[in-house]
């Protein structure tokens, strides 16, 4: 299950006119809030310390929601269209006191990324920076204490450490957060800091677990990367169905929080952006490196630590061949957040490679020295892209094509000769690297070779700098296999060989033909047709055809419907462990009958990817489309027609890569 990142980048509106090496000016808040939440109004006292740095030719100027009235050391301040004040500042003059209310309209639904997430109503209350619910200026950062007046039974949170009164952080700040409920609140003092959970509902058992969650990954990455910056840890079950990371605290969703694999998959991803982009902040000229790096560093380290790193680095490498067309493609260094599939796998999926990549290059110690090195130098100032590539001391060349270029390379062995000598034998290899616009990678490329029963297999790293290149190695034995970068740490475009058939086509790039079968009863019909209408809208040149017309020979192929007259002839091509009558689905050699269960079932027929879908009822297959967006790497997904649960998903096993030969 993929959920939102809400880490926020206000660098992007703040500091493109500032150096990133020097610290920001800090503005420090007393803040005295009384909210109404039944009305939605609220009420502000604000004393601002203000530093020498902000005060221009006798004015001190800032941004407040323009919903608000102000008023400044007693005066009434005529409101602001645009929610912009300058108050005149003596010489001398450090400190005034901001006066201010209006009602604040809630958003009902959180769609942050077209809209500023509000709420203050009887539900609870959530602010942040895109409210403006506090003065906000550019080029500054925040401290704070914080005193919020709430209802009988209610609690708050905002980030950093929780006093007598309130709230308070004296660590600079990018946004100021406030959020309160009638939450039941649980804690546990730790070896780094205090955690604590946030439940809507009592549920020491889950609450234990979290508990137990956060002490082991505060420790985990204190001990890998350096002290944990804040006095705790939240996790707030949220408002709304999230997946967010601010600052000491992360929001996830009712049904999120309650899901078990979250634990130990996007927790301790949330868990670790306090170290990346909400301690070491992010300067979003070079591009957002906060999600790659943290993405390796949780995601794919928790799965190499299981031992599926190779498998989750296959995934991302499939992503970004699969989401991302020539037209979609771009540097990475401009970079800011994800919107779609195709920025995901940039972002992200790209951003940890690049790291991958570094890390085999320079060594396990020298790159968590660097990283060390890095958190302490910029904790709680901004960073970019490229001041956190100097910590390794990468070349332009290296920078170039993985953070300014675009596209990947894809690899091919054009030839290779194995011939004995006196002390064993020579291997002659010569690689192919092809990508767009003939550019040429730097690549430093992993070669398996595995020998005989009793002699230990070698990896060697092939230094490859240009399009065609020969290498030549000495080998103590006859080899009997190689595999050129066999756990894909290289950033490439895999061939389609190398990867199993994915339901993540259905999103992908390229021409898509949707096959209808002409034995499809009325209301599937109807419901199949419904769909493809939908899909039209957002591509007017879908293309739509019956199972008696002949198949493309190119381009993804979804056949909707298992009776469809196309099936059986791609199954004998395909040549994957699945069969189909009319009373059931066979995968694996496991039964799941047809009316009781949806399908959807990804192949490969060559170089063609095909896609099936099967649901005997409308209900069945929305059931099934709802789910869909959140299995895409599988190449297989059975769900109960009725409820929607995935009752058997998986992968099929690739044998056949180009990259190995077998002597």
């Amino acid at each position: 299950m993929s959920i939102v990142k809400h880490v926020v980048i206000l660098l992007l509106l703040w500091l493109p006119s500032v150096s990133a090496a020097a610290a920001l000016p800090v503005l420090h808040h007393i803040l005295r809030v009384t909210p109404d939440i039944k009305t939605g109004e609220l009420q502000v006292e604000d004393t601002l310390r203000i530093p020498a740095e902000l005060r221009q030719n006798g004015q001190f100027s800032f941004m407040l929601n323009p919903q608000f009235t102000l008023n400044v050391d007693g005066s009434p301040q005529p409101t602001q269209a645009a929610g912009v004040y300058s108050i005149p500042l003596s010489a001398a003059q450090g400190e005034i006191t901001l006066k201010y209310r209006g009602k604040l309209t809630s958003t009902p639904d959180c769609a942050w990324l077209t809209e500023a997430c509000i709420l203050l109503n009887e539900r609870g209350i959530y602010l942040d920076a895109n409210s403006q619910w506090y003065p906000q200026t550019a080029n500054a950062q925040h401290t704070f204490s914080l005193q919020v007046s709430l209802p009988d039974g209610w609690v708050s949170l905002s980030q950093g450490k929780q006093t007598s009164a309130g709230w308070a952080e004296t660590q600079p700040q990018d946004s100021l957060y406030l959020l309160a409920g009638r939450f039941h609140v649980y804690q546990q003092a730790g070896k780094h800091a205090n955690a604590m959970v946030y439940l809507q509902a009592p549920d020491e058992a889950l609450a234990k677990r979290y508990l137990q969650a956060t002490e082991q990954y505060l420790t985990e990455y204190s001990e890998l990367l350096g002290d944990y910056p804040y006095a705790k840890f939240a996790t707030v079950e949220s408002f709304w169905e999230t997946g967010w990371g601010m600052p000491s605290f992360t929001l996830l969703g009712s049904r999120v929080i309650r899901l078990p694999f979250i634990l130990h998959s996007s927790f301790p991803h949330e868990i670790l952006h306090n170290w990346w982009g909400n301690s070491v902040y992010v300067d979003a000229r070079e591009g957002n490196w906060s999600e790659g790096l943290t993405a390796y560093l949780a995601d794919q380290r928790i799965k190499q630590q299981m031992g599926e790193g190779a498998e989750y680095r296959r995934s991302s490498l499939q992503k970004y061949a699969t989401f991302v067309g020539q037209q979609d493609d771009f540097p990475l260094m401009n970079f800011r957040s994800r919107h779609d599939e195709a920025t995901q796998a940039i972002g992200y999926g790209k951003s940890l490679m690049l790291f991958h990549m570094l890390r085999q290059q320079v060594g396990d110690q020298a790159f968590f020295d660097g990283l060390k090195r890095f958190y302490q130098q910029y904790r709680f100032q901004a960073a970019t892209f490229g001041q956190l590539l100097d910590s390794w001391q990468t070349d332009k060349a290296f920078r170039q094509a993985w953070l300014a270029g675009t596209g990947a390379p894809k690899l091919s062995i054009t030839e290779h000769a194995v011939t004995p000598t006196d002390k064993g034998y020579r291997l002659q290899l010569t690689l192919k690297q092809q990508a767009q616009a003939d550019k040429v990678y730097p690549l430093a490329l992993p070669l398996r070779i595995r020998f005989a029963e009793g002699q230990a297999e070698q990896v060697d790293t092939l230094q490859m700098t240009q399009a065609i290149q020969t290498f030549t190695l000495s080998l103590p034995a006859k080899p009997l296999q190689i595999a050129l970068d066999p756990e894909f740490d290289v950033f490439r475009l895999p061939d389609a060989a190398e990867m199993p058939a994915s339901i993540g086509v259905l999103n992908g790039k390229g021409d898509k033909t949707y096959v209808l079968s002409r034995k499809t009863d009325a209301a599937m019909q109807v419901a199949w047709e419904s769909w493809l209408d939908t899909l039209k809208a957002r591509d007017p040149q879908l293309r739509v055809q019956y199972d008696d017309a002949p198949l493309p020979d190119t381009g993804t192929v979804i056949l909707l419907g298992g009776d469809n007259a196309a099936l059986q002839g791609l199954l004998e091509r395909a040549k994957e462990p699945f069969r189909m009558t009319e009373a059931a689905y066979t995968l694996n050699s496991v039964n799941y009958t047809c009316g009781l269960h949806t399908l959807a079932l990804g192949l490969r027929a060559g170089e063609q990817a095909i896609v099936l879908l099967d649901a005997s009822s409308p209900d069945g297959l929305d059931a099934m489309l709802a789910k869909l967006p959140h299995y895409g790497k599988y190449s297989y997904l059975v769900f109960n027609s009725v409820n929607g649960e995935n009752v058997a998903k998986g992968q099929w096993e690739v044998t056949d890569s180009p990259l190995v030969i077998n002597f």
